[in-house]
């Protein structure tokens, strides 16, 4: 068994707890970057459900409770859809249909 010197030994503890602090750092990064991101994503969602809102609500007039809950609910993709449909739909079955 080779012989470990205090001063190996303090120079890997050392090294260990740097890693150990570099490791932690980047992972607060890492979790920073993604919650940004996801913010971000559910912010841009929240201000097209607000304009889509405001688009039904012109064109139709006062939304059913239902209407307000399904757009809250809606994927991204969803919402996509039913804001292209919004412009051309006579009724908003029209605009929430699968056609």
């Amino acid at each position: 068994m080779p012989y470990v010197t205090s001063v190996e030994r303090l120079a890997t503890k050392r090294g260990m707890e740097r890693g150990l602090q570099e490791g932690m750092q980047q992972g607060i990064q890492q979790g920073l970057q993604q919650g940004m991101q996801q913010g971000m994503v559910q912010g841009m969602q929240q201000g097209e459900i607000a304009v889509m809102k405001r688009l039904l609500h012109k064109r139709f007039g006062e939304l059913p409770e239902e209407v307000e809950l399904r757009l809250h609910k809606a994927t991204p993709e969803q919402l996509e859809v039913w804001t292209d449909r919004v412009l051309d739909a006579q009724t908003l079955e029209e605009v929430f249909g699968s056609h």
